[in-house]
């Protein structure tokens, strides 16, 4: 039965709470964490080298990933292009994201990645999403498998130099069907690997998979008889899956979750309360910041389209990064431009915030409540076992190691996603 890895995106080394959670996995005895260069700008890695420089008692097994260019990477793909390096299969997608597996921009994220993890080297480098070339409108399969050809090619040599043990490939598309024009073909990976040498240091792949999205297991014909779980375990590679709580199903999420333990203390009619007086609050603050001849009043503030939308979705977003799309996105910037220049001093943003935590446990309520509806059909038919007393992530997280995964990838950001858990961790 494989184990839990601690998944890092969205992870910082500017959060506490994300220390806490890291140190208490490594204690109860994770022993992958996987992140990669481009997870909140390099701050995940950052946590990592920050952790395990605390606590050398710790030696978990780190994988980290290249190939996305945004953010603070935008700067260094500038620089290395004004040098003449990395222009070559350089992916433009938009002016914030961009794309490369070429060697020149590899060897930087791994100076980047092995300084900010404070390693002498890297378990697992992954190139990370590939398939982002098939964006590209001259893209195909011959020219993919060159690009990946030369990656390998150049990470044997970091392998040579001793600054990585190995490496792999971390693909959305390695579960999609094998005639998909933009398929990650495990197969012919496994060419290009053997194509640069008996014993290349190709290891480990990385792909999505959970109850909906159950790619991994179809057998498609050109493997013979295989599915992408069973090529990887005949040729001796690592699998680690991701997304194992979210899963897409006709483009909308389904969270493979409940937060009970968020929302067991929740008091809807007390929030309901906060709402109306901070929805007061604004719009006396609104109706004396209106200035002209027009008279306003209540009603042309309850008229306002933000107000009006607001008043339908505080309560009803199906997730939390919906709400914080909302609240940091529109409601905070429209309450910053009614309070003008002076600001909000910390007693008038604290309602607001208070409100934001409402949101929250809401959608929580919201999630759990989708969750538990796909819940009683995977146990009508047989995907997970019923009434077993535990959790519903747990139940899940459970069948996918069942399958012979080895590695299931969990964004654990607090000690209590960390202790819902721990079963699944070897001391």
């Amino acid at each position: 039965m494989g184990q839990i890895g601690l998944g890092t995106y969205r992870m910082s080394v500017r959060s506490a709470e994300h220390k806490n959670a890291m140190i208490h996995a490594l204690t109860l005895g994770c022993s992958l964490i996987d992140t990669s260069s481009n997870y909140t700008n390099g701050e995940s890695e950052e946590l990592i080298g920050y952790v395990l420089t605390e606590h050398p008692e710790f030696n978990p097994h780190i994988v980290t990933k290249a190939g996305y260019i945004q953010g603070a990477n935008l700067k260094v793909i500038e620089e290395l292009n004004l040098q003449g390096l990395a222009v070559l299969d350089l992916v433009n997608i938009s002016e914030d994201l961009k794309h490369s597996i070429h060697p020149d921009f590899l060897k930087n994220q791994i100076d980047l990645s092995l300084k900010r993890l404070n390693r002498s080297s890297i378990d697992t480098f992954l190139l990370h999403n590939p398939e982002y070339y098939f964006k590209t409108p001259e893209a195909n399969q011959a020219e993919y498998y060159k690009r990946i050809a030369k990656a390998f090619l150049y990470l044997e040599e970091e392998v040579r130099l001793g600054r990585i043990k190995s490496y792999g490939i971390s693909s959305n598309n390695f579960v999609l069907p094998l005639n998909d024009p933009e398929v990650t073909n495990l197969a012919k990976v496994l060419e290009v690997a053997k194509s640069i040498g008996a014993k290349n240091h190709f290891s480990t792949i990385q792909f999505p998979f959970n109850l909906i999205e159950i790619g991994a297991l179809e057998k498609f014909g050109d493997y013979g008889d295989e599915s992408l779980l069973e090529l990887a375990k005949l040729n001796n590679l690592t699998t680690l899956s991701n997304r194992p709580l979210n899963a897409f199903t006709n483009n909308q999420l389904v969270r493979l979750a409940t937060y009970e333990f968020i929302t067991k203390d929740f008091d809807e009619k007390s929030a309901i309360h906060d709402y109306q007086v901070c929805m007061k609050f604004i719009e006396e603050k609104w109706l004396a910041a209106t200035v002209g001849d027009e008279l306003v009043d209540a009603q042309d503030f309850l008229e306002l389209p933000l107000i009006k939308q607001f008043n339908e979705l505080w309560s009803t977003l199906p997730t939390t990064d919906a709400v914080e799309q909302v609240y940091y996105g529109h409601f905070f910037p429209f309450i910053a431009r009614i309070w003008g220049d002076g600001g909000l001093s910390a007693a008038d943003a604290a309602p607001f915030y208070q409100l934001l935590d409402h949101s929250l446990k809401f959608a929580r309520l919201n999630m759990t409540k989708k969750a538990n509806t796909f819940k009683a059909q995977a146990e009508s038919v047989g995907l997970i076992p019923s009434q077993t007393g535990q959790v519903f992530s747990v139940d899940v997280i459970e069948a996918y190691l069942n399958y012979g995964i080895d590695f299931v990838l969990l964004g654990m950001k607090t000690v209590e996603y960390v202790d819902q858990v721990s079963q699944f961790f070897k001391e």
